[in-house]
Parts: C-alpha cells; structure tokens; sequence
C-alpha cells in the first residue's frame, strides 16, 4: 500500500518549486497559513479534499496528478524543476 500523504507532499512540493513559488506565496495563494503548506510538504498534515482540490488548481494540475505515485518517486532538485506529470 502506498503512502499517500508522502505522495501528495513530493507532488505538492515539487509543482510549487517548478512553479518558483515559496511556501509563504503560495501559502498566500491557498489562503492558508505557511506553515499548514509546510505540513502538507512533509506529510504531516492531512488535507481536506476541499483544500486537495484549492491547491492542485493552484498548481495548475488536476487533483489526481497530485496522488501520481510515479511522479513521487522522481527526486525534488530545485535545480530542475519539473512539475509531476499524468499517467
């Protein structure tokens, strides 16, 4: 079984980065607290659907991208920002 918070916070993280956000703008964007996208990115906060669905149009994807398990696994270098791809 997969890990999905774990999922979600790669996917999160490395859409935000490719997008040269921060967390405190993007943060901003979402209307939520930096530290609530902080725990979204390090897994240990487990958002709403509600909020899924707010930060994946924020990151311009769907919400199922961010639930995308083989974009997780790719490595976060924020020398090469990439944002998670469908499969």
């Amino acid at each position: 079984m997969h890990n999905y918070r774990q999922i979600v916070a790669r996917n999160v993280r490395s859409a935000r980065l490719a997008l040269k956000l921060s967390q405190e703008a993007f943060a901003h964007e979402c209307k939520v607290d930096r530290t609530y996208i902080s725990g979204i990115e390090r897994g240990l906060r487990n958002p709403s659907l509600d909020m899924i669905v707010k930060i994946a149009l924020k990151l311009n994807l769907t919400p199922g991208m961010l639930f995308d398990t083989a974009a997780s696994k790719a490595p976060v270098n924020q020398q090469d920002h990439k944002p998670p791809t469908a499969s």
